[in-house]
């Protein structure tokens, strides 16, 4: 019992000492602390590194002196950049960098300079493990990322799609070649970094694979092969018609590889990935395809007709005939399907256009009842090949039906003057002058029918005088109501302004030597007026005109141009119906003095 009493009290008088202990220890720690504060209070804290240099214990300014030997040079190089194909050195002053001394010498020498406890621990921490200060740098941002832009314009190198070429009937692959981008912020951050450290590195740059977007061009070449692979022979589909139609003799026409390769383009598509297709370009085929739409081409004729005025019916004395076109929405569609089907050969779709009058059409149908208008002219004396001519021209205009609101050209349904239509040569107005032309007396035609339609009271479109007056066409009305035509240039049209067709029917007789147009229709009541001519301002004509021609035989005369006297000559109409006046017209023509002409021979 005695030693156990013993120990309780060795134990009690050792407990009561302890806070003794404790606080002389703190005493001792104190006063260690505060010594070492005097020590250094004007140096760097033991176990301080700026970058790699210690300076640790160094006043500030044997710090500078000390870690500014260890800078590098701003103008020389201090890293090299690398990348594929490519080397470059760069220093500070390349960069716009600049070393903050003094910032980085007063972040050291800041290093365990607080108060209290807790920066105790942290001087014993640096003490014990050290610290490092890494240098200050200041950079020039803009000149910073101007040098990598720079370095970008060499390293970047957009990606080639795998593309097609296609070089007369031959399919040519150009492979794919990936691209290379810099990354720009990754290369910031490595220069940033490196300028910590201020050593020399070599830095590689961030340099990213951009890969194609196509890649595979297999089946696009494939589907170009197969469209290449033969010509295309495009027919006239005779066999499948339903209607006869007079087709011209003309076709096939072929399609060769190296045309068609011209009309096809091969586009990258995007959806669902990306991928080149070819595509047959329209407008290109279209091109090709037009002298094709042109030679298969004609309109439609229609029937013509007599009048019976007594039993008030149509005769038919010409069929009519279908037209056609090419419709080329379907030929264009049936190409696109020969390019991958069985067959090369592509029918050539048409058009079938009906006629608007067929020879079956009535007139109770067309609304033609009776005779609305007719003029006559005298030919007779003419000579045969002039007689001739009036008949052709007429024979041209007869039987044909005007749609009611359509402009007759006289012109258009006249067509090709030449010898080889069937026209002669006879006396023509050219250039002022009367000469030998094919066609001479077709203004017989034109006047007749323009008289025709002008007492109709249907509105004149186009009407041309002769220069000077034609005694042909004054034997029964006199001047001022002719119409001359000379094809392309000098037209006569006038407009069907009724609700329903009209008939144009010519007679000629050559025993009596006249011509005669009637026009057919149903009457809507309009009467029509004229008064004229009215004959002014006559201007006499001169003396006769004498010209040599060698090639006549000396001493013999021919007259050419006959003598006639100028004149203004005014005809008047006017148009009613219900009441109310539709046209009111003044033709009025100022012909010139004319002079006889004589040719003289003086030839052998």
């Amino acid at each position: 019992m005695a030693g156990e009493a013993t120990s309780i009290r060795s134990t009690r008088w050792t407990l009561s000492y302890i806070p003794a202990l404790l606080l002389f220890m703190a005493g001792l720690g104190l006063l260690t602390a505060g010594a070492l504060e005097w020590i250094y209070a004007d140096r760097i804290w033991p176990g301080v590194f700026i970058g790699d240099v210690d300076v640790g214990g160094l006043s500030e300014a044997e710090a500078r002196t000390r870690w500014e030997a260890t800078l590098p040079d701003p103008q020389r190089p201090l890293f090299t950049l690398r990348g594929p194909g490519f080397e470059q050195t760069l220093s500070l002053a390349d960069l716009g960098a600049r070393v903050d001394i003094l910032g980085t010498l007063q972040e050291a020498m800041q290093a365990g300079r607080g108060r209290g406890l807790a920066d105790g621990l942290d001087r014993f921490w640096i003490w014990w493990f050290g610290r490092t200060v890494s240098p200050r740098v200041e950079v020039d941002a803009a000149l910073l990322e101007e040098r990598i832009a720079a370095i970008a314009e060499i390293i970047d190198r957009p990606p080639r799609d795998a593309f097609l070429e296609i070089r007369g009937d031959q399919v040519i692959v150009h492979p794919a070649e990936a691209g290379a981008r810099l990354n720009q912020a990754a290369l910031q951050a490595r220069l940033l970094e490196a300028l910590s450290a201020l050593q020399p590195q070599i830095i590689d740059l961030p340099v990213e694979t951009v890969p194609p977007a196509v890649a595979e061009v297999e089946p696009a070449r494939t589907q170009l092969s197969q469209w290449l692979q033969a010509p295309i022979r495009l027919l006239v589909p005779t066999e499948t018609l339903t209607v006869p139609l007079p087709l011209p003799k003309a076709g096939p026409w072929e399609l060769s590889p190296a045309d068609l390769a011209r009309m096809i383009t091969v586009v990258r598509v995007d959806s669902p990935a990306p991928h080149l297709e070819a595509r047959l370009e329209e407008a290109r085929l279209l091109e090709w395809l037009t002298p094709i739409t042109q030679t298969l081409r004609a309109d439609p004729v229609d029937a013509r007709f007599i009048f019976d005025e007594a039993q008030r019916r149509l005769l038919p004395i010409a069929p009519s005939q279908w037209g056609y076109r090419v419709a080329v929405t379907t030929t264009v569609a049936r190409i696109r399907e020969s390019l991958s089907g069985p067959t090369r050969e592509v029918p050539i779709a048409l058009t079938l256009v009906p006629p608007r009058y067929p020879e079956t059409v009535t007139a109770e149908a067309l609304g033609i009842t009776e005779r609305l208008a007719a003029a006559t002219t005298s030919f007779k004396g003419s000579p045969p090949p002039r007689v001739r001519n009036i008949t052709l021209g007429a024979s041209r205009m007869h039987g044909v039906v005007v749609p009611p609101g359509e402009v007759f050209s006289f012109n258009a349904y006249l067509g090709d003057v030449s010898v080889d239509t069937g026209f002669e040569e006879a006396l023509i107005i050219f250039n002022g002058r009367t000469v030998r032309g094919v066609g001479g007396g077709l203004c017989q035609v034109s006047t007749t029918l323009f008289r025709a339609a002008f007492f109709g009271g249907f509105p004149i479109e186009e009407r041309w005088p002769h220069a000077y007056r034609v005694g042909w066409y004054e034997r029964t009305f006199g001047p001022g109501l002719d119409a001359a035509i000379f094809s392309p240039y000098a037209d006569f049209k006038f407009r069907n302004d009724r609700q329903t067709p009209i008939l144009i029917v010519a007679e000629v007789d050559p025993e009596a030597g006249t011509l005669t147009f009637k026009i057919y229709g149903a009457n809507d009541g309009r009467r029509v007026t004229v008064e004229g001519p009215f004959v002014s301002n006559i201007v006499p004509h001169g003396p006769p005109i004498y010209e040599e021609d060698p090639t006549l035989p000396k001493g013999k005369i021919i007259q050419v141009d006959w003598a006639v006297d100028g004149a203004d000559v005014l005809v008047k109409r006017k148009v009613e119906k219900d009441g109310q006046i539709l046209y009111e017209d003044r033709v009025f023509t100022r012909y010139q003095p004319w002079q006889a002409v004589f040719k003289v021979g003086t030839g052998e």
